[in-house]
């Protein structure tokens, strides 16, 4: 279709407000540059237009003002990795709202308490989802699949709000407290812009949006739930970019290496789950089409894992490291350094670019180069607080980007800047007064080639205080699989106690649920003692 110079006016007019202001700009640009443009495939399945998108944006964002929502609200959504959820994201952000994203496989309990302390106007959810009924009080707008449309041009542009600052809400992501409550991380406009600009900035100089490009290019996978952060993040930077989507709707091996052969990826962002999943499930002695690396992040990446990726596929894994809080992007290694071969082994590579990191002493003094610590992060896209039943403002004196957030990670930075991931500070363990990082020992056990993964976690012990537990998903007997992990370990820091496990019990988005570790440890050693203890017949 050719555009008309109105089309091409308006299509700058779209194109200069993107980068700040509501996120709502990035659909429209794009429905109003290329309506008939296919973006978005949902697997095998026929692929969504912009133009499509932006019709069920608008029709959503209609059905969100009859329930009430206006500048301010907050839109609870359980809807999974399809068409629906774009729609719902853009439609939150045509009315002024934030959009709350919640795992439409959470447990329908959690569904009420979370609306009541995240203060949600409405949820919109699919009509066969039971949450519909558990709501309560709350209004409920249930969306169900989506119909193609004709061809049409451009049609009716997207009304994008031109009154939002900024500094507004845009999403609150659920992330897990220690207390059990539900917990959300507020995050501005503002932050997801500054997080796409220092995410284009890993692999260009340019960080400006880019118009969709007049020659076909390899559309990125999105493996991750767009739920999480990745997903989501993932989502925006291909609307950014204009690089189209191919969706899994829950991630599987095969269904992946089809997608990959169909569509030519030639780059994937994957978590560790992931890469273990193709390679159990993809066949021997077949490659990953023209996959030229892998990111890897949202959990730490044992260099066994990574070693054995690459010697199957050939192909290098990047590290990358972020948080929620950060809304993405911390740290990565550079693409070209390591397709050149230069890497430094361990590390998760330097900053991305507007981001600051520093390593403190628990008393919040930095610490030197290659000495261990807290890390700290200064960013624009890190969160302005938490929600918490009442909203709490982050470290700082609340100046956008001039606030430390404190990771709640160890790590330590060399002399040339590089990152390097050494735990996470609710996870050590104080074994006898020594302290144990568990993914230490994790990386040890991991490395006989019988584990697929490891899970350590402490365990009270009248002499020691705590004692580390290995959960193990592999095959060997536990006692051969100690003695091994042994031989890598000092002695305070080796499993008292080793099980053995089918599966790993995972959230959502495929990182292992340690809490759920924690409660078999418990199940099965309290079982133990209570065995021990009972009087011998």
């Amino acid at each position: 279709m050719t555009a008309t110079s109105g089309d091409q006016l308006a299509v700058g007019r779209l194109a200069d407000r993107v980068g700040s202001g509501s996120l709502a700009s990035l659909l429209a640009w794009r429905a109003c540059e290329r309506p008939d443009h296919p973006f978005l495939y949902i697997q095998e399945e026929r692929p969504w237009t912009f133009g499509e998108l932006a019709h069920a944006a608008r029709d959503t964002a209609a059905r969100l003002a009859k329930a009430g929502v206006t500048t301010g609200g907050r839109v609870l959504t359980r809807i999974g990795n399809d068409e629906r959820f774009a729609a719902v994201l853009v439609a939150a952000w045509m009315r002024g709202a934030t959009l709350l994203p919640m795992h439409p496989a959470a447990p329908v309990g959690d569904v009420a308490r979370t609306a009541e302390v995240m203060k949600a106007d409405v949820l919109v959810c699919d009509p066969e989802d039971d949450a519909a009924n558990a709501a309560g009080q709350l209004p409920v707008i249930t969306v169900g699949a989506l119909e193609h449309r004709p061809a049409d041009g451009a049609g009716e542009p997207l009304e994008v709000p031109e009154n939002i600052p900024g500094t507004d809400p845009a999403l609150i992501l659920l992330t897990s407290g220690s207390t059990g409550e539900p917990k959300g991380v507020m995050l501005t406009h503002d932050n997801a812009w500054a997080s796409l600009r220092a995410t284009v900035s890993a692999f260009r100089s340019d960080t400006g949006p880019s118009p969709l490009p007049d020659g076909a290019k390899p559309p990125n996978l999105i493996a991750n739930p767009l739920s999480h952060t990745a997903g989501i993040v993932r989502m925006l930077f291909n609307l950014y970019v204009g690089r189209d989507v191919v969706l899994l709707r829950k991630f599987n091996g095969a269904m992946a290496k089809r997608l990959i052969d169909a569509h030519g990826i030639n780059n994937l962002t994957l978590n560790p789950t992931m890469l273990r999943m193709l390679l159990d499930q993809v066949p021997a002695g077949e490659k990953l089409g023209k996959v030229r690396y892998v990111s890897s992040g949202t959990a730490p990446l044992t260099p066994a894992l990574r070693e054995q990726f690459e010697e199957r596929f050939g192909i290098p894994v990047l590290q990358a490291y972020g948080q929620t809080e950060a809304f993405g992007g911390i740290a990565i290694e550079a693409v070209k350094d390591v397709l050149a071969g230069h890497r430094r082994p361990g590390s998760v590579g330097k900053a991305l670019p507007g981001v600051r990191i520093r390593i403190t002493s628990p008393g919040g003094e930095e610490v030197p180069a290659g000495e261990q610590g807290e890390i700290w992060v200064r960013s624009r896209s890190a969160m302005t607080g938490y929600v918490t039943g009442a909203d709490q403002p982050a470290s700082g004196d609340g100046t956008p980007g001039d606030e430390w957030l404190r990771t709640g990670d160890l790590g330590r930075l060399d002399d040339d800047g590089y990152l390097y991931i050494t735990g996470r500070l609710k996870n050590i363990i104080i074994c006898g007064g020594f302290n144990i990082l568990p993914e230490e020992v994790e990386a040890a056990i991991e490395q006989d080639e019988r584990v697929t993964e490891a899970v350590v976690v402490p365990w009270p012990d009248d002499r020691l205080g705590e004692i580390p537990v290995a959960v193990v998903e592999g095959t060997g007997t536990p006692d051969d699989l100690l003695a091994a992990a042994a031989q890598r370990l000092a002695s305070y820091k080796r499993p008292r106690h080793l099980l053995r496990v089918d599966a790993l019990p995972r959230v959502p988005n495929g990182k292992v649920n340690r809490a759920a570790v924690t409660r078999i440890v418990r199940g099965r050693l309290a079982a133990d003692q209570d065995s021990r203890k009972a009087p011998q017949a």
